[in-house]
């Protein structure tokens, strides 16, 4: 029986050290936010480009901010991907390129995936910098140049990574849940930029990378974001997370919805993980920071199957200790049951809402997981419902 209680401390270390002591050790180093000169003379041309599916909804919010942001009219422009949409999305791009020449859109008139469409209009530019965002993100007026000019003060910088504030039209569903999670990543991936320069995965909804370290991302591939991130430092360059490069964008309400987006990312992140392995284990700090940030958590749905298997069959042989464990994890199963019917119910929960929240974000790795093994056939996407409808 011995075997069972290692797997099941190795187990219960192993996300232990992901969620709870990974984080805390960050907290004992504060980030230092790092310098945002914007004296540059010389502004290199910067190419902002995203595709967009369907995007009615948030488009024209978009574009506005777009034409907002503070950057020389002749060194920028933006290409819009149109994913063969079927609404007005093409109608309200096509009203604004016609007003400000320096936005173009490229339609596709097949769904052919996000991924495919940033490679198509990427291969076509000659940007010195690239700026890759989502349909739904919306921008502030000074972040361009706050991110192009560390860039240029750096040279062993290769991208710039923003900082996505959330906001919703609701405080219902699993929004608050999404919130936390996402603010506490945001203030680890700052932690991570100061102290190595390895921020964990660049949010694919805004950063900045320079042309020459873009690399063209592999058919039918997830997670576009963190495969750039990956490549960027298998090549010997840094990242940053920084504080003044800001934008918005709307927060999950929908369990549903956000399942099948906690899905997509499984897929991506076990592409991610088998395409650089070896590259991620031949740098120990980003090894360090990889699997005690992002790996550990991939396989925390195993892990947590494998602890609770491992106690069961010691709580069976009669060991006290793991028939309290068992119990304790049936306690919590309870309460995500709670915490789910308290969501469909729209009461607030507290406890129950998050244990329901890490449950279903796990179950959805484990089934994003095994599609992977299945072998990935498409990476054509459906957005998420906007929340500001």
């Amino acid at each position: 029986m011995w075997l069972f209680e290692v797997f099941f401390w190795i187990s219960t270390a192993g996300v232990a050290h992901s969620y709870l002591i990974y984080p805390w050790l960050l907290r004992l180093h504060p980030s230092i936010p790092p310098s945002s000169p914007t004296d540059c003379t010389d502004w290199p041309a910067v190419h902002l480009i995203f595709a967009a599916f369907n995007e009615q909804a948030v488009i024209e919010k978009k574009l506005q901010s777009i034409i907002q942001i503070d950057y020389p009219r002749d060194k920028f422009r933006i290409t819009i991907g149109s994913d063969a949409s079927t609404d007005q999305t093409d109608d309200i791009i096509s009203h604004y390129a016609q007003k400000y020449p320096f936005i173009t859109l490229q339609k596709f008139t097949q769904r052919t995936g996000k991924a495919r469409i940033i490679n198509k209009i990427v291969e076509e530019s000659s940007a010195e910098i690239l700026v890759l965002t989502d349909a739904n993100i919306i921008h502030t007026p000074e972040f361009l140049k706050i991110a192009v000019a560390a860039l240029l003060h750096n040279s062993t910088l290769g991208a710039v990574g923003g900082t996505l504030h959330y906001f919703t039209s609701k405080s219902s569903g699993i929004a608050p849940q999404e919130n936390f999670y996402r603010q506490r990543e945001n203030a680890m991936k700052f932690t991570e930029s100061s102290l190595w320069g390895y921020p964990m995965g660049l949010e694919g909804g805004l950063y900045v990378i320079r042309r020459s370290l873009f690399a063209p991302i592999p058919k039918n591939y997830f997670m576009e974001d963190f495969f750039q991130t990956l490549h960027l430092y298998c090549r010997g360059y840094k990242a940053i997370l920084h504080p003044g490069v800001i934008a918005y964008e709307d927060v999950s309400t929908l369990p549903s919805e956000e399942f099948q987006r906690k899905k997509r990312i499984s897929i991506g992140n076990f592409q991610n993980l088998f395409h650089f392995f070896t590259c991620i284990h031949s740098r120990p700090a980003m090894a360090f920071v990889f699997w005690s940030h992002k790996g550990l958590r991939w396989i925390t749905p195993f892990l947590l199957l494998l602890a609770l298997l491992s106690a069961a069959i010691l709580a069976m042989a009669s060991a006290p200790l793991y028939a309290f464990f068992t119990l304790c994890a049936a306690a919590a199963a309870l309460l995500a049951l709670i915490g789910y019917l308290s969501i469909r119910l729209d009461w607030k929960l507290n406890i129950p809402q998050y244990l329901y929240h890490f449950i279903h974000m796990n179950f959805a790795l484990l089934i994003g997981f095994i599609e992977y093994t299945k072998g990935v056939k498409s990476n054509v996407w459906q957005p998420t419902r906007r929340n500001q409808v």
